[in-house]
């Protein structure tokens, strides 16, 4: 429209199943914000009136608010939105702060690390960096060590003396790579587990937020049912990345009891005091914050500024949140605010995780190791009897109000994205399957190998199964929109009401056990060949990078595609060219980010995780938030565009 002397905007477009159905004129000042507003037309029109004496054909200028009216009104109903030409985030004092604060953290990195280094007494190589508590201080995706007998007896003096490490050793970037790489063989076997699901995380939210943000596809019947990639076997992985969070839920929960268990021995004895356990609930949160704040920072000040286009002005819809409940983050209740809705609603919306992190542990974790250190047998009972519980309290939830974990299957999808999701009353089960994992005895006799074999191979196939079995009809039929039902409506999953209550309710449980069986075999040195795969030296320092690859990976994806200027075509091999580049950019700034400001944090945190456990010198890096997860995504889509969406 080359004729228009206003600016164009264009109705329709904006997601990966919507098209361009119709454009509009307006003045170069509205933007497709205000285009999408509800009281658009109605100020379009009062507008239009109050000046209908100026133009010199008042019809046509009726005709144009007539015509605008039904677009919106269709517009609004397809939920597709605008697009109106360049859009660019306005600076903000914020975002001014953000730079200096990271300008000095620079600073201060290149300072501490090519600074002039005091000379040093010539110090024999460790022979067990493997179990060095000070790389316990690098990873709050890393189980630390923290046997006090061990720890005595074999520290060696390279570890003494980064432990009396100045104020600038703390910003040295040469000894945090050095930590890097140092695996504990004890627990090496959790380090493959960690890398694989971050990356099945990636691959979850890759696919996800580039087919419902930005332009989305421009063949969408390649990629969503009934038809497309997500049907097929392959595209299961895609909605089984779910799974994804209850792997990394495990693994935390085990942890919690492998540290906690010598740091409360003496509480335990003695009884603990309220003091104790806050001091160890607030140092669990000091050592997230930082990284967490950096990364929140990054996203709500920064992010916005590194692009432009016709579909950036997305950023407001993920901005919003943040103005009203930035502090929800902080308070680690994000997941339950904004009550009600989904989760791709609250503020830097992948962090919910975060938030289940630490509230499990603040229920579940110091309580239950003080009761099995007291009585073991106790203890393991507590754990059991509270693992069933949030397995009924699922199954019950999912029954009575119809849920479905299915992903396209519109209201019930929707419902438990609200309800059940992000909740920890459902993602209890998975904790506790870890922590119970920790809680059994060490086998004294060795199961035999054909009996470890026969339980590997059942709980991995049992895995595979839980991945896939939705290729048998989970997205056999197009995605609901919001207010259908696959029960009522030709949509969604073809599967029986009864068939999908058991998946939904079932499905993590049966999970956990499986993941929770693989844990104790590759622990107990009876993994056989994937036990030994998943101890492999290499996945040592990705598994480290974890939590910060988990929290920086989405804003990877959303700065690349809201940066589109048009709809792509979806190829599986595109898709996979764009989950490797999007891995490898996460992986480096993730390195980045450790080295600046998670690792120099925690070695500066160090004397004040010391001082609050009388009872050992382990320090109190018992951080395995985890907070990979991500997970994983399922509901995205729902939120993204108008029928449902796929993860978040």
């Amino acid at each position: 429209m080359d004729e228009c002397p206003l600016q164009v905007c264009l109705a329709g477009g904006t997601l990966r199943d919507s098209l361009v159905f119709a454009s509009a004129c307006v003045v170069p000042e509205c933007n497709a914000m205000d285009l999408a507003a509800d009281d658009f037309p109605a100020r379009m029109h009062l507008s239009s009136r109050s000046r209908v004496d100026t133009y010199e054909d008042p019809a046509l200028i009726e005709s144009y608010v007539t015509s605008f009216k039904r677009l919106a009104k269709i517009n609004r109903f397809l939920k597709t939105g605008w697009v109106c030409g360049e859009y660019k985030a306005k600076w903000s004092v914020g975002t001014s702060l953000y730079l200096l604060v990271l300008a000095v953290l620079l600073m201060l990195s290149c300072i501490g690390t090519f600074r002039t280094k005091p000379k040093t007494k010539s110090e024999p190589a460790s022979t067990t960096t493997g179990t060095s508590e000070d790389n316990s201080s690098i990873d709050y995706v890393e189980e630390k060590k923290d046997d006090m007998e061990e720890q005595d007896r074999i520290q060696s003096p390279e570890i003494s003396r980064i432990q009396e490490t100045n104020f600038w050793d703390a910003w040295d970037m040469s000894i945090h790579l050095k930590k890097l790489c140092c695996q504990r063989p004890e627990t090496a076997c959790l380090d493959g587990l960690k890398f694989g699901s971050i990356l099945w995380v990636i691959f979850g939210h890759v696919i996800a937020i580039q087919s419902s943000t930005g332009p989305g596809y421009m063949n969408p019947s390649k990629f969503l049912p009934p038809h497309g990639f997500t049907t097929t076997l392959g595209g299961q992985l895609f909605f089984s990345a779910r799974f994804a969070v209850d792997t990394f839920l495990c693994i935390s929960g085990y942890l919690v009891v492998h540290i906690l268990k010598t740091k409360l021995q003496k509480q335990a004895e003695n009884g603990a005091t309220w003091w104790e356990l806050l001091c160890l609930f607030f140092i669990r949160v000091l050592r997230i914050l930082p990284l967490y704040a950096m990364c929140l920072g990054f996203w709500m000040f920064v992010a916005p500024h590194l692009g432009s286009g016709p579909f950036w002005y997305q950023w407001q819809f993920y901005m919003e949140p943040c103005d009203k409940y930035w502090w929800t983050n902080f308070l680690f209740v994000n997941n339950f605010l904004p009550w009600g809705r989904p989760t791709t609603d609250s503020c830097f919306y992948h962090s919910w995780y975060l938030a289940l992190d630490i509230q499990l542990f603040l229920l579940c974790g110091p309580w239950l190791v003080l009761l099995y250190l007291r009585s073991k047998t106790a203890g393991r009972r507590m754990t059991a009897l509270l693992w069933t519980l949030s397995v009924a309290v699922t199954a019950f939830l999912s029954y009575t109000r119809k849920w479905s974990v299915n992903t396209l299957d519109g209201g019930s999808a929707v419902l438990f994205d609200i309800e059940g999701y992000a909740k920890p009353h459902v993602r209890a089960q998975s904790y506790l399957a870890g922590m119970l994992v920790a809680m059994l005895p060490p086998s004294t006799v060795y199961y035999g190998a054909r009996t470890a074999r026969a339980a590997m191979v059942t709980a991995l196939a049992a895995m595979a199964t839980m991945s896939l079995i939705t290729v048998t009809g989970a997205y056999s039929r197009r995605a609901c929109q919001f207010q259908e039902l696959p029960s009522t409506s030709d949509c969604g999953s073809s599967w029986s009401s009864e068939a999908t209550f058991l998946y939904t309710a079932f499905g993590r449980a049966i999970w956990s056990i499986c993941v929770a069986t693989v844990m104790r075999l590759c622990l107990e040195r009876q993994g056989g060949l994937v036990g030994a795969m998943l101890s492999w030296n290499i996945w040592t320092p990705l598994a480290h990078l974890s939590f910060g690859v988990y929290l920086i990976h989405p804003m990877i994806i959303f700065i690349w595609k809201l940066g589109d200027r048009q709809k792509s075509t979806f190829r599986v091999f595109s898709y996979l060219m764009d989950f490797t580049s999007i891995t490898v950019v996460s992986f480096v700034f993730a390195l980045l980010a450790a080295l600046v400001v998670e690792f120099p944090f925690c070695t500066l945190m160090r004397p004040l995780s010391s001082r609050s456990s009388r009872t050992s010198r382990v320090q109190e890096e018992e951080s395995p938030l985890v907070v990979q997860s991500i997970e994983s995504m399922t509901l995205e889509y729902q939120n993204s565009y108008g029928t449902t969406g796929v993860t978040r």
